[in-house]
């Protein structure tokens, strides 16, 4: 896979375009995505100003997306560009209007990583899951059979909903804003037979992107290797390092919190990484850009820190206002 530059110009012009987070939910089958039987009706419901040709010749397309490795991680990143952008967006606007289960907690309104850490919050022993390359993995024929046996449409406008979704027509690209939404609903009847399996035990689940934590009694190594086998039933592989037994008594990281009996902390590298940035702006000219950029990335940690531990709002919230009354006076 050739890497391309992040700087291009399609990418410097590319609108920052946000998500709607919906204030009504409604059930599945009343999505606009539902039951969709002809082209005509896609077009209108997709919003896509021109004709059928148009859309077939833009998802045919090779140079839809800028490819390259994120820094710091290595990974692999498919970003779209604008056209085929806004089309992942509707698809992912209509499917967020969905009243996601209770289990869900990413991008979903309301709820974010901190509630799906409060919701293990006590004493028992967990499941910590972690999904193998989840959006690469979710391929173009997981997206097309969604819409076609979960979302009643067409056969030949579900491959137009895949082709739209995936990524050279293989898989859900890792930068699409619809990648989150689609893969969960592609697999939701996995998650759902964990989640039945976690209630029927006194338990609880909670899925966040690809990360699941279960807190069940009896807890244990069979039950990681029951959930291995359901996703790879479904083409999808359990991170093997990743997903591990924690016991009752063990301090619990789950979505970057620290869950401590019925405490919620901020991991320690967190901390570290606050006090780093302060060491680091006093080595540099506090008029340079490099200053502005390590006061801003202070200031994001230590507000990260205090939506998690409350003792640490007034500080963050008393550092912000400092630095901003710094940042006028320089003005």
């Amino acid at each position: 896979m050739k890497t391309k530059p992040v700087s291009t110009p399609d990418r410097k012009n590319k609108p920052k375009l946000r998500l709607e987070k919906p204030t009504k939910a409604y059930p599945l089958n009343q999505c606009a995505l539902y039951g969709i039987r002809g082209i005509g009706q896609l077009i209108s419901v997709l919003r896509w100003k021109r004709g059928i040709q148009e859309l077939e010749g833009l998802i045919s397309r090779e140079d839809n997306y800028l490819v390259y490795k994120e820094k710091g991680t290595g990974r692999w990143i498919q970003e779209p560009k604008t056209q085929i952008d806004l089309l992942q967006a509707r698809i992912a606007t209509l499917l967020r209007r969905v009243a996601p289960p209770d289990f869900r907690h990413s991008g979903v309104r309301g709820r974010s990583f901190l509630t799906n850490a409060k919701a293990h919050i006590g004493r028992m022993p967990a499941l910590k899951i972690d999904i193998r390359k989840f959006y690469p993995s979710t391929n173009y024929y997981h997206v097309r059979d969604f819409f076609i046996r979960q979302m009643h449409c067409a056969s030949d406008v579900a491959v137009i909903l895949a082709k739209i979704s995936c990524y050279k027509g293989q898989f859900l690209p890792t930068g699409g804003r619809h990648s989150e939404i689609l893969a969960f609903y592609c697999h939701k009847r996995v998650f759902d037979a964990i989640n039945q399996r976690a209630s029927g035990r006194g338990g609880k689940m909670t899925a966040y992107v690809d990360d699941l934590m279960i807190t069940i009694p009896s807890a244990s190594k069979t039950d990681i290797q029951w959930i291995a086998r359901l996703f790879k039933r479904h083409g999808l592989k359990v991170h093997p390092e990743k997903s591990r037994v924690l016991r009752a008594r063990q301090p619990k990281v789950i979505t970057g919190v620290v869950v401590d009996g019925e405490r919620t902390l901020a991991p320690h590298k967190q901390h570290l990484t606050i006090k780093q940035r302060y060491s680091e702006m006093s080595n540099l000219d506090p008029h340079s850009g490099e200053y502005d950029k390590t006061v801003r990335s202070m200031l994001g940690h230590l507000d990260h820190v205090a939506q998690i531990d409350t003792r640490f709002k007034g500080k963050a919230v008393g550092t912000r206002a400092r630095y901003a009354r710094r940042a006028r006076s320089q003005d």
